[in-house]
């Protein structure tokens, strides 16, 4: 069973400044992992750096990454 976390508000700088040490623990576990982005209206290119950054230390780790209910401005 994969461990879900949901992400409200933006993913910008000031977010994943304080998102940094959750991926870092979530990318040292050993499951997968679902990011729900249903509450996140925006997202600039210090958060897909941060999912980024994610899915590498799953994917080390052998461990997969899925992202769900993003739309809007992130989806795209």
């Amino acid at each position: 069973m994969p461990k879900v976390v949901e992400i409200a508000g933006d993913m910008d700088a000031a977010a994943m400044a304080e998102l940094k040490a959750t991926f870092e623990a979530l990318g040292s576990g050993a499951e997968d992992v679902v990011l729900n982005l249903g509450q996140v209206e925006f997202m600039d290119s210090s958060g897909v750096g941060g999912i980024v950054f994610l899915y590498k230390r799953l994917r080390v780790a052998g461990c997969k990454l899925r992202l769900s209910g993003a739309s809007g401005q992130p989806l795209q």
